[in-house]
């Protein structure tokens, strides 16, 4: 009879450490779970010719840029499954592609990916999405070989949702 209920308590301690262990997986797997969601309300476009990488040097000083536009569109950004979505109620147009790389410090992330040329949709360029999650700002970067041109589009009025950061 003692065997039997040392054998109990060791499937019962077992079975405390396995809960632990299953409760800590679910809680770091859904603290994981890290999406920037944001709707933007209007936009300006920067542009200048040549190869830029500094998305401030354009916007302090740029060949030509657009005005503030209306804009009625989402970004989603999914740091888990990295991937980055796009919405335009305006144009009713939309795309999901991968992000390649993401960086962060604090509250800022830097989000890379390749996507299609807007002047000649067969030509791909890198893109860097600049976001800071705790001032609410979001700035796009991507040279276009097509035109020769980099583009920044920093967004102007947002609303930002971050779900599940750390």
């Amino acid at each position: 009879m003692q065997n039997f209920s040392y054998i109990n308590s060791i499937k019962i301690k077992v079975m405390n450490k396995l809960s632990l262990v299953l409760v800590a997986l679910l809680i770091g797997a859904s603290s994981f779970s890290q999406t920037i969601k944001v709707t933007c309300h209007d936009v300006q476009t920067f542009y200048k010719y040549g190869v830029v990488k500094d998305p401030d040097i354009i916007i302090n000083s740029p060949d030509f840029d657009t005005g503030i536009t209306p804009a009625d569109c989402d970004y989603t950004f999914d740091l888990q499954q990295m991937t980055s979505t796009f919405y335009s109620r305006k144009s009713n147009i939309g795309s999901t592609i991968p992000i390649h790389d993401v960086e962060q410090v604090g509250s800022k992330y830097v989000l890379t990916m390749t996507d299609s040329g807007l002047s000649n949709p067969e030509n791909t360029y890198f893109v860097k999405i600049y976001i800071d999650t705790t001032e609410k700002t979001m700035v796009h970067i991507w040279y276009d070989s097509y035109i020769d041109q980099t583009i920044v589009n920093p967004t102007g009025t947002i609303t930002m949702t971050v779900v599940g950061m750390q």
